[in-house]
């Protein structure tokens, strides 16, 4: 197990723009997919630049000046006075959906509130909606939020198999978690969040000196490798572990949900994620061997 404490200074900047590199290959490859030319991205960056540098400062005290910001940036001045002049030109991203987070609390509150449950522990098949006073996806979303549309949430744990009709057309709990399994828009939305929150608690590691300080950030890795037909039983080992783990922070969170919101007691968007990874193997090709050339014809 390992904590990567590497530290920062002006002699990391070469390692620096290789690990962006190594980075940035499979975002590329999603945004080829995607459709997403260079020029899109060179957009999209340049205003992360003006932004990050307006926002966060580019060293020195207080807000900087739009100068300071086209030297730090390298962004011509024009392009920079209208990032900041135009309230159109930089658009805030779209913030998680709230059905997204009515989903996830409706999933623990079916596992856990004896309401909903079996005498086993398990999570009881509703119906839908009922004229009597009896236990219904119904009333397990209003738990949840009473201005949340029902019918809306079914089709978000639809959506993700996260439930299912059962043969008398109940609904069934299939996973208490919620896991996206298209490519749709939430899946990117969910690809964008989770890597932003990784990424920022791996710069604040980096810019803390106070062990204290940094956030938990572990890894664990076979030190020289597991034989290719033992990784699916790696998988699922991990996976069975990691999900009792999860279930048991999320059963913490549940215990210490705030139910008055004070002054001095703003809540902060927390959480773990736990992700399995296979590195890629490492293609040393020359790039001249793999584009094809034009081939021109000869008269």
């Amino acid at each position: 197990m390992s904590s990567v404490d590497p530290g920062l200074s002006i002699d990391a900047r070469p390692h620096f723009l290789l690990a962006l590199r190594r980075i940035l290959r499979p975002i590329v490859r999603l945004m080829i997919r995607c459709g997403i030319r260079y020029d899109e991205f060179a957009e999209i960056a340049r205003t992360a630049y003006v932004e990050s540098a307006a926002r966060d400062g580019v060293g020195g005290a207080g807000p900087p000046t739009v100068d300071q910001i086209e030297w730090a940036t390298g962004i011509e001045r024009t392009r920079v006075e209208h990032y900041i002049d135009d309230t159109n030109a930089l658009p805030e991203p779209a913030p998680i959906s709230k059905s997204t987070h009515a989903m996830t609390e409706v999933l623990h509150k079916w596992h856990t509130m004896p309401r909903y449950l079996e005498s086993d522990g398990s999570p009881s098949e509703l119906e839908f909606d009922s004229a009597s006073d009896v236990a219904t996806f119904v009333t397990l979303v209003a738990e949840v939020d009473v201005e949340a549309d029902p019918k809306t949430i079914l089709d978000g744990l639809l959506e993700t198999n996260s439930v299912r009709y059962s043969d008398d057309n109940r609904i069934k709990a299939l996973t208490r978690a919620l896991i996206w399994t298209q490519g749709g828009a939430r899946s990117i939305d969910y690809f964008g969040v989770t890597l932003t929150r990784m990424i920022e608690t791996l710069e604040h590691n980096l810019a803390s000196t106070d062990s204290e300080k940094k956030r938990l950030e572990r890894s664990v890795f076979a030190d020289r490798g597991i034989p290719s037909h033992l990784v699916p039983k790696f998988h699922a080992f991990a996976t069975e572990r990691a999900t009792h783990f999860l279930y048991d922070l999320d059963d913490w969170l549940a215990q210490h949900a705030p139910t008055t919101i004070g002054e001095r007691d703003i809540p902060k968007e927390v959480g773990i994620n736990l992700f399995f990874y296979i590195d890629p193997l490492l293609d040393t090709r020359a790039l001249s061997s793999l584009a094809q050339q034009p081939r021109f014809s000869s008269n």
